[in-house]
């Protein structure tokens, strides 16, 4: 019984200290990523600027401060062939993406609709599309594998992403 507590007690600072490790302000992280340079003092002033006036606005951020990048998107259920909140969220993304030049292609799985009814592009991206099987308890979904196709491996090897975005419930 005593064990059952420590370990309880363990979960929940874990669980507590993960949850304060990404609240920090954003002006006080750095981009570390291949497509920024080391911040000169300017190029810090300017961008805690241009977070101000997005703060104060309604607007997307400057999409275009970054070069292209290369990015897969590996969703499952697919959000292009249904109306929900998910699939909104997905074609904000990707509308968002397109605005920033990005090259993106997606790959998910729609087991409930007929194969050439599935869509081919959104947003001028290419859509690939994978076996799936529908999940028995929430048979409205269609989750996958990717097996025996492998089409994720096959697209990460073409297109050799800067950036992989995977999304299942």
């Amino acid at each position: 019984m005593m064990a059952c507590k420590i370990l309880f007690i363990l979960v929940i600072a874990v669980v507590a200290s993960s949850c304060l490790a990404f609240q920090l302000p954003i002006s006080t992280t750095t981009c570390t990523s291949n497509y920024r340079t080391k911040n000169t003092n300017t190029e810090l002033r300017q961008d805690t600027e241009l977070q101000m006036q997005f703060k104060q606005s309604n607007d997307a951020p400057p999409l275009k401060r970054n070069p292209p990048r290369k990015v897969l998107l590996m969703v499952e259920p697919t959000p292009f062939t249904h109306v929900s909140g998910y699939a909104n969220r997905f074609k904000e993304m990707l509308k968002f993406l397109s605005k920033a030049g990005d090259d993106v292609e997606v790959l998910t799985c729609d087991s409930k609709t007929p194969y050439k009814d599935l869509p081919k592009e959104s947003f001028g991206y290419k859509i690939h599309h994978t076996l799936g099987f529908t999940f028995p308890l929430y048979n409205q979904i269609s989750l996958t594998l990717d097996l025996p196709e492998m089409k994720g491996a096959q697209i990460m090897d073409s297109l050799k992403p800067d950036l992989i975005h995977v999304t299942s419930p």
